[in-house]
């Protein structure tokens, strides 16, 4: 049994943007999640379009596509999935983010990701996937560049590391269409399908493909993003498909994938 397994068993309880190298975002907006049947997107797809249009990272991609690579860490005893099963309203959790292919060069980026409710936080940091280990182990040179507001970012996802003895343990993937505002670009809409994962990952493994578990083939994951207002036609939406929103985690459905339940 891997840990964890043996974890649960005791206890039971974007985008890619084409950032500089150490280019800092700090945001806030609020998310709402629907697992829903495949069949459904096509009619949502054409619901939202008067709307929305692709996302430009993904317009010029098959099926206006990409793909998502997460490493999430928590601790030995998963404080962080427990908070979310729990439905905590103030809740964080670190992953390191990847897009596509790891071509020479490509970012990647340390996101440290706060809720409070509904409402979600992020800071988020793009670095060369070659700096990653050095800057996680603390070499000066890593991010003696960077400005001090994206070093402080690196050093406060050390600093958690370190308080709660975090670790990676669970790679999650899945191909993402997302949409964008026509009016309003900080509307997003994103439909996350072939969700799969991968348990106790290396952080060398941020694009492995093989020995990934698919949970979700059947289902796929639309998520609402507005910033304070929810437009009237996204309300309208939910109520014409009779969307209700839950707390769906990819991370803790990408543990459980691994994680024998008990007869």
């Amino acid at each position: 049994m891997n840990r964890i397994a043996a974890s649960r068993l005791a206890l039971e309880r974007t985008r890619p943007p084409r950032e500089q190298r150490g280019a800092k975002s700090e945001f806030q907006r609020y998310e709402l999640k629907f697992r829903l049947p495949v069949e459904l997107i096509s009619d949502l797809r054409r619901a939202v379009s008067p709307y929305m249009e692709p996302d430009p990272h993904a317009k010029d991609r098959p099926d206006h596509t990409y793909t998502v690579r997460s490493i999430y860490y928590d601790s030995e005893d998963l404080i962080f999935y427990h908070e979310k099963l729990d439905s905590v309203k103030i809740r964080k959790k670190l992953r390191i983010r990847g897009y596509n292919r790891p071509e020479d060069g490509a970012p990647v980026f340390f996101e440290i990701k706060r809720k409070y409710g509904r409402r979600g936080f992020k800071e988020r940091l793009s670095m060369p996937i070659g700096q990653l280990l050095p800057a996680l182990n603390g070499v000066d040179e890593a991010t003696a560049d960077l400005p001090f507001l994206s070093r402080k970012v690196v050093e406060r996802f050390r600093f958690n590391i370190v308080r709660k003895h975090l670790r990676p343990v669970v790679l999650v993937s899945y191909e993402r269409e997302p949409m964008i505002g026509i009016d309003d670009q900080r509307l997003r809409v994103t439909f996350d399908q072939n969700i799969r994962s991968l348990i106790d990952p290396n952080l060398d493994q941020l694009f492995e493909e093989r020995s990934l578990r698919q949970f979700e083939d059947r289902h796929f994951v639309l998520e609402l993003k507005f910033d304070e207002l929810m437009p009237r036609w996204m309300a309208q939406l939910m109520r014409d498909f009779d969307l209700r929103s839950h707390s769906y985690s990819k991370y803790c459905h990408g543990i459980d994938a691994w994680t024998p339940h008990p007869q």
